[in-house]
């Protein structure tokens, strides 16, 4: 393969590499899998609400280092330090190529402007709610490429993570990331012991049993639903993204609102499986105050719809968050 090859293979591939490895950064800690040292940067945003405030506290790996080609669970850990409980969390991430260990790649990778090095993905949404005070992590399983058309995908990067929560931006961090060249190895959860076995008892002369008569107890009452009128003034926000509730279940209280977010560009029906609420277009959101206890099952249907839709579950009973 000559040079002037080598640069149309890169330019054709380098934006599906970027978006591949993107996934490594929500791994980039000081000392799992990333370059030695500190982060490069943390930046932190002005704050339009005072009382919302939040950090990235960590970034770890499931292993000391990640080879290309290889699978990798990584954890986010998110601390609340403000004093406002935190509902959802939005990771923007940008990557940035520094040096692929790949000579011949390397060399058309010095060619390109720092605009072409770099790429931006769709934010991340999550529905994580975190109180004030404790810390809570996300966790993800991804897959990394070995290499494209003959070259090896190993190399640095550089990962800048935005932190988003309850809609107000808060924190970025630039952290290093190296993906190791060598052979892909197969990592398997050692199995969980089994209990030692028992031996069987030396069997004994059972007395015939005495049969008395017992009287059927009485099937307990079915409890009446539970209509409450006054809004309690609670909400819970549901993200709904690529055909998918985040989260699809719920427990929430009589008079508690549940707020739809439609993450997409097109349109939805939700529309309640047994017809218990009427149904409800979701542009760009929607809301519904549920007034009485029960299990609704809301299905999420569009247009061209195939198979069956999504499911969101929401169990509303009294004390349900207690």
């Amino acid at each position: 393969m000559n040079a002037n090859s080598i640069m149309v293979t890169m330019n054709k591939y380098i934006s599906i590499i970027l978006i591949i490895l993107i996934a490594t950064a929500l791994s980039g800690c000081t000392d799992k899998g990333a370059t030695k040292g500190t982060p490069i940067e943390v930046q932190k945003f002005d704050r339009a609400n005072p009382n919302l405030d939040a950090k990235i506290v960590d970034i770890k790996f499931d292993r000391d280092d990640v080879r290309a080609g290889e699978a990798v669970t990584a954890e986010l850990f998110i601390a609340n330090t403000g004093s406002e409980k935190i509902t959802n969390e939005t990771i923007e991430i940008k990557a940035k190529l520094k040096t692929l260990d790949d000579s011949l790649a390397n060399i058309y990778l010095k060619t390109m402007s720092e605009e072409k090095k770099t790429r931006i993905i769709d934010p991340i949404e999550f529905g994580t709610e975190i109180e004030p005070g404790t810390v809570k992590s996300i966790s993800a399983k991804f897959h990394t490429i070995k290499e494209m058309e003959g070259r090896s995908l190993a190399g640095t990067y550089d990962i800048t993570i935005t932190l988003t929560v309850n809609w107000q931006k808060i924190e970025a961090r630039v952290i290093p990331i190296t993906l190791y060249p060598g052979d892909v190895r197969e990592f398997t959860p050692a199995p969980t012991p089994g209990p030692s076995p028992t031996p069987a008892p030396t069997p004994t002369r059972t007395p015939a049993p005495e049969i008395i008569e017992t009287q059927t107890p009485t099937p307990a009452p079915t409890p009446e639903p539970v209509v409450v009128a006054t809004p309690t003034g609670k909400n819970f926000t549901t993200f709904v993204k690529d055909d998918k509730y985040f989260p699809n279940n719920l427990n929430i209280e009589p008079g508690d609102m549940v707020l739809w977010v439609n993450k997409m560009d097109s349109d939805y029906t939700i529309v309640e499986m047994d017809k218990k609420i009427p149904d409800m277009v979701l542009r760009a959101r929607n809301s519904y105050i549920f007034n009485t206890t029960g299990e609704y099952r809301l299905g999420l249907y569009f247009k061209p719809m195939r198979g069956e839709p999504a499911i969101q579950t929401i169990n509303v009973r009294v004390n349900a968050t207690k």
